[in-house]
């Protein structure tokens, strides 16, 4: 390869966002850069003169609109009357969260839920008691956790190969049904299972499809039929996250938009306009952070309900939204420079004062409420460790589950200053796929992580895994 050429190379891929092969972002976001990737200045100061097809790329990208200073309007249409936010009504439904203040944990895989195709989705009960799962095949599947920890199904031999040496139970599969959508001419059709989430004591369930609707399905009684479609998205929902007060849910999906339904009249209460591209994570802020002061004109319904809502999405848009305010526009957490527009998972920490945001360049963000909208810190990963696709926090708080295309990786957040020890440690069960979901149980004894790409690029297994978690310190 000529000098010429490696140096084209090099300024294509810090213009355009690194390697191409993995992800064609212009046609996945169809925007172009902004400002602060500083194309003209890179263009300028490149040692070698690019060749006609790399200026005629900058050029190209330069007489773009700026979008990103744009709010996009959603081709919505809200309901009349519109449903209700339940949120602001209602106090969050009880949770027994627990946290401690351990120093760190061992986790150690023993579980392995034997299926044949990736998984999109899981969720899981409030005690993960029941746990749901859903992917490719059109398929909604109920595991039984319980029997699977007390070893009541054991792997064999041939079955306990392919994993490492610690997993020796099997995954109990409870039951399954069909993830039927409707098509145009009112037939029922299988549809891949992007998304879902499940009410806390599993009454009812609701699951995202590939035509853009959303399934309410009963789950304890007459478990598998489907009570309504909700349907206002034009593509594939990628996020489901039930409200804390579990009276709606909010949807986010591949045509930019955030929904909030009201389940009660299953009617929708409000859009939130501000993506740019694809949702790919919705998370509620923490209850215990969300303890603040009201007017004294009016009576409280309960201190803790004041949700705020954090959005990111596949362009590495992150927005934080105050639920209250309907017309408000969000808080925008900006990337870092230099990093690629990219973000798939996002988690908050346990007191709600902190959010980490996954990026493709091997690093996590981490965005401290208040400080401005540049990262406090960033968390850098061993290189070609791979993007980081899923995130979740333990209940002490300081430890952060980290999961990249090579492992899975805890953090110890406490430490990432120590240049004299290593901040993290690896988690033994997975290697060299696309994790999905990371499910920590409410008492941070239990987690699971599941593999697939969500419908995005990336290669993938099925690789579906259980840990028991050990408190140390």
């Amino acid at each position: 390869m000529s000098d010429t050429a490696f140096n084209d190379d090099l300024l294509e891929k810090e213009l355009f966002g690194g390697d191409s092969d993995e992800l064609d972002m212009d046609e996945m976001m169809g925007i172009g850069l902004d400002d602060d990737n500083s194309m003209a200045g890179a263009a300028i100061s490149a040692v070698v003169s690019p060749s006609t097809d790399v200026k005629a790329k900058v050029e190209a990208k330069l007489e773009e609109p700026k979008l990103q200073a744009q709010v996009p309007k959603l081709e919505i249409e809200l309901d009349d009357p519109a449903g209700t936010l339940t949120v602001l009504d209602h106090a969050p439904r009880p949770r027994n969260m627990a946290t401690n203040s351990c120093r760190t944990y061992d986790i150690l895989p023993t579980m392995a839920f034997l299926n044949q195709y990736q998984i999109h989705a899981a969720t899981s009960v409030s005690n993960m008691r029941w746990v749901f799962t859903g992917g490719e095949d059109g398929y909604i599947k109920k595991w039984d956790f319980y029997a699977t920890v007390n070893n009541k199904q054991p792997l064999t031999l041939g079955q306990r190969h392919s994993h490492v040496d610690s997993v020796a139970k099997g995954g109990v599969m409870a039951s399954y049904w069909e993830h039927n959508d409707v098509n145009e001419s009112g037939v029922d059709v299988l549809s891949p299972v992007y998304s879902m989430d499940v009410q806390s004591e599993a009454m009812w369930l609701v699951s995202g499809m590939k035509s853009g609707s959303i399934a309410l399905w009963t789950v304890r009684h007459d478990e598998g039929r489907r009570i309504t479609l909700l349907s206002k998205h034009k593509k594939p929902v990628s996020v489901l996250r039930i409200s804390p007060d579990e009276y709606g849910v909010v949807s986010g999906a591949w045509d930019r938009a955030v929904l909030y339904w009201d389940l009660n009249t299953g009617k929708l209460a409000r859009a939130f306009a501000g993506h740019m591209s694809q949702i790919s994570s919705i998370e509620f802020q923490p209850w215990s952070a969300q303890v603040q002061a009201q007017d004294v004109d009016t009576e409280p319904v309960d201190k803790r309900a004041s949700p705020v809502l954090l959005t990111t999405s596949i362009d590495g848009q992150c927005l934080l939204w105050d639920m209250r305010a309907p017309k408000a526009l969000p808080q925008s957490f900006h990337l870092p420079k230099k990093t690629p527009p990219w973000a798939t998972s996002a988690c908050w920490s346990c007191d709600g004062r902190r959010i980490y945001v996954g990026r493709r360049n091997n690093t996590v963000d981490e965005y401290e409420l208040g400080m401005g909208s540049q990262p406090s810190r960033t968390l850098k990963l061993p290189m070609n460790s791979g993007p980081v696709t899923a995130l979740a926090m333990m209940g002490n708080s300081r430890s952060l589950v980290c999961a990249s295309t090579d492992n899975v990786r805890m953090w110890d957040l406490a430490s990432v200053e120590r240049r004299s020890s290593v901040p993290f440690q690896i988690i033994p069960g997975h290697h060299g796929g696309t994790i999905s979901t990371i499910l920590v149980d409410e008492t941070s004894r239990y987690m699971l992580t599941t593999s697939g790409n969500r419908g995005w690029d990336g290669s993938s297994n099925n690789v579906f895994l259980g840990y028991e978690v050990t408190p140390i310190g």
